[in-house]
This record gives structure tokens, C-alpha cells and sequence, in this order.
């Protein structure tokens, strides 16, 4: 690639868009081998925002969680045909939610939940902000709030018969519970003993330390063509940092340069983390011929519907989404991905031996700007790739 050309882009798209912070970083197998930083931590403060600087990866610590779910298989601890029941009895008796005219009614399952079908989200949990089932249930104060601290919105009950169809929610969050469970340790202990120091992801954690806390990025609310400081209390207030729960699905704070390190353990031929049977399994189709589908937004103002297109066919394996097609900005065929609901974004592209991952920290989730800004960025990066390619 000619990095000084794909420099000047990335520069111009962030100029362009009303972004308040933005990181783009590329690794091969081995380093990094691109990293650009833009914009700042805090608007009126103008601190900013830069290598050392501490974003909310939100979901898109699932890929973690995943990746220690096997860890704890190839230690023959689970499987994944294990039920969640086996491990925890409090999820024993998951019911199916049905809402009809505010009468909210409950059918038992015919089957059970099990270890695969909370990695691959075909286990029927859903999320507050794309199922209004959820959502009844959080605004009537009948389920705990995800934004607040604590594991009882884990007791959600489900939408459908588990393995049946393709809905993201908060299986992961269920699976960084079963983590603990099994090796009696809280999970940011288990991930940075077992993940963390072992390939040097040294700012990555739930407990987000004091001396961390100048390098957070704040986040943003992209509302009517301005940013305003997002002030939710679950976001921004110092005590709230360090949560008491751990969630698997989307609680860690981090950077690009460590989120780096995570990529190229699924880039390297071998590793001490995972084996290579392992990895193949969680980078390649899961879910059969289920689809994934459109999800509408019920929460706008948290994140937009999220609209896959339906011309480039997804799957999911253990842990990613899969490209069954090349995307439109020129993502190859079998490119593994995942996002977070600040908009961060990370693709990792078998043909090209290559990650990417972009942090931007501003809500709603696929809102105009951030969507425009990240699809330009891989549009800038496959044209540089394929300029190369064909000289």
C-alpha cells in the first residue's frame, strides 16, 4: 500500500465528517503496519486523541469472549453442545416472550440453550435497543436496564426457540458469566491472566485505572448535525468506570494498538492462545442456512437500524460475522468482522493477510456520519490495495 496517499485520505475524511475522535490502525500478522490518530478526547478541553488513548470497544469485545469460551473447550470444561442450564441452574427455566396487545405472556422452550447457539446469537436473547419485547420489558422497569451496572438483565427471557433463527443480543454477556463460573474467577481476572499479558494488550481491562482516566475518550452525540457530551451516568461519572459487573458482550475499555494484538492471533499460522482447529472453526459459517437479517432500531436515539445489505450475503461463525460476498467498498470474500455500538469498527481479511480497526466514540450506533466515514475509510484502502496491485 502507499501509506502516504491512504494518510491524506483518512486525513480528509475526518475533516469532512463531524467526528469527535478517530483511529485507524492496519497489522499484518506480525506488526502494525499503519496507525493513523485525528480529532480529540474532549471538545472544549482540545486534549488529544492519540496512540495512548483508552476508547470503549464496547461489542466488540464478543470476538474476546469468544476466543476464552474456546480456550475453556480445548480444556474440555465445556463443549459446545453443553447447555447453559448445566452451568448455571438460575437460567434453568428460560422462557419465550410473547406481548400481545401490553398482555405479556410466557411459553417453555421445546429446546435448550446451549454453548453454540449463545456464540453464534441463535439462542433467542435479544437487546433492549432492537427488540421491543426487551425494550416492554426494560421500560416497565420488569428487567434491569443493560446501561446499569449489574448482571440481572442476564434473566431476560428469549424470543424464539433457540437454533431457529439469527438475532444479535446478549449471548456473549451470558457466555463472560459462564467464564467466570467455570474458572471461579471475575473475567477481566481470567482474560488478563489467560489473554491479556500473554500478547501485551497492557490497556485493555474493565477496571479502567486512575491513571488511565486523563487518556478516556468521552463520547459524543451526533444529533441534528451537531456533537453535544454524551452525560449518561452509566458513560461518564468517574465512579462508574470501574463497573461491578463484567460484560462479556461489550464492557472493556481498550486501544487500537491492543486490539491490534488481538487480530493477529487469527492472522499468525500458530500461537499460544488458540489452536488453529479452534480458530478455523470460529471463522468460517456457523449458523447453516439461517440469514442474517435487517434489524430495526427501536431505541434511535442509542442506535440506528441495522442494515446489513441484502446483497452481500452474512453468516456468522463462532465469535464474527462472515462476508459471504465481497463488500461494495472491495472487502474480499470470507473477511471476518464485528462492531461496537460507539462506532468502532474491525475487519480482519484472510486474502489480503491483513486487520483493520477503526474507534470512533459517538452515539447513535450507525448513525450518518460515522457509517459515511467508516465505509469511506475501506473504500480508501482497498482502491490503494488493488492501485498497488496492478502496477
Amino acid at each position: 500500500m502507499d501509506f502516504k496517499i491512504l494518510s491524506t485520505k483518512i486525513k480528509n475524511i475526518f475533516d469532512s465528517n463531524k467526528i469527535p475522535c478517530l483511529s485507524v490502525i492496519i497489522t499484518n500478522k506480525d506488526k502494525n503496519i499503519f496507525e493513523q490518530y485525528h480529532g480529540h478526547t474532549h471538545l472544549k478541553k482540545m486534549t488529544d486523541f492519540n496512540e495512548n488513548s483508552i476508547v470503549r470497544i464496547a461489542s466488540m469485545t464478543k470476538p474476546i469472549t469468544s476466543l476464552c469460551i474456546f480456550q475453556l473447550i480445548e480444556k474440555n470444561l465445556i463443549s459446545l453442545e453443553t447447555n447453559l442450564e448445566d452451568i448455571d441452574r438460575r437460567f434453568a427455566d428460560v422462557k419465550i416472550i410473547k406481548i400481545v396487545d401490553s398482555n405479556v405472556q410466557y411459553i417453555k422452550p421445546k429446546s435448550k440453550i446451549k454453548i453454540k447457539h449463545l456464540l453464534t446469537h441463535t439462542s433467542g436473547y435479544g437487546y433492549q435497543f432492537l427488540n421491543s419485547e426487551i425494550k416492554y420489558l426494560v421500560d416497565n422497569q420488569l428487567l434491569q436496564d443493560l446501561k446499569d451496572d449489574g448482571g440481572d438483565f442476564l434473566d431476560a427471557p428469549i424470543l424464539f426457540e433457540p437454533g431457529t433463527r439469527w438475532n444479535y443480543g446478549i449471548g456473549i454477556d451470558l457466555l463472560g458469566h459462564v467464564i467466570e463460573k467455570l474458572s471461579n474467577k471475575k473475567l477481566n481476572d481470567y482474560m488478563k491472566e489467560n489473554l491479556f499479558d500473554k500478547i501485551g494488550m497492557n490497556n485493555t481491562t474493565f477496571h479502567l485505572e486512575e491513571n488511565n482516566f486523563e487518556n478516556l475518550a468521552y463520547v459524543y452525540d451526533y444529533l441534528d448535525n451537531k456533537l453535544t457530551l454524551n452525560k449518561d451516568i452509566s458513560f461518564y461519572q468517574e465512579e462508574k468506570i470501574n463497573r461491578l459487573f463484567h460484560a462479556g458482550g461489550g464492557g472493556l475499555f481498550s486501544n487500537a494498538q491492543d486490539y491490534a494484538k488481538f487480530m493477529r492471533i487469527f492472522l499468525s499460522e500458530k500461537n499460544d492462545i488458540l489452536s488453529q482447529e479452534s480458530i478455523n472453526m470460529m471463522k468460517t459459517n456457523q449458523i447453516g442456512d439461517l440469514e442474517v437479517k435487517r434489524m430495526p432500531s427501536v431505541d434511535q436515539e442509542f442506535s440506528a437500524s441495522l442494515d446489513y445489505d441484502d446483497n452481500i450475503e452474512k453468516k456468522f461463525g463462532y465469535g464474527f460475522m462472515i462476508n459471504n460476498n465481497k463488500t461494495l467498498e472491495g472487502r474480499p470474500i470470507g473477511s471476518i468482522f464485528w462492531t461496537g455500538i460507539f462506532n468502532s469498527f474491525f475487519w480482519i481479511d484472510f486474502e489480503n493477510k491483513m486487520g483493520c480497526a477503526i474507534f470512533m466514540q459517538m452515539l447513535p450506533y450507525m448513525n450518518e456520519v460515522s457509517l459515511k466515514a467508516y465505509n469511506e475509510i475501506e473504500k480508501s484502502i482497498y482502491e490503494n490495495i488493488n492501485n498497488q496491485n496492478s502496477k
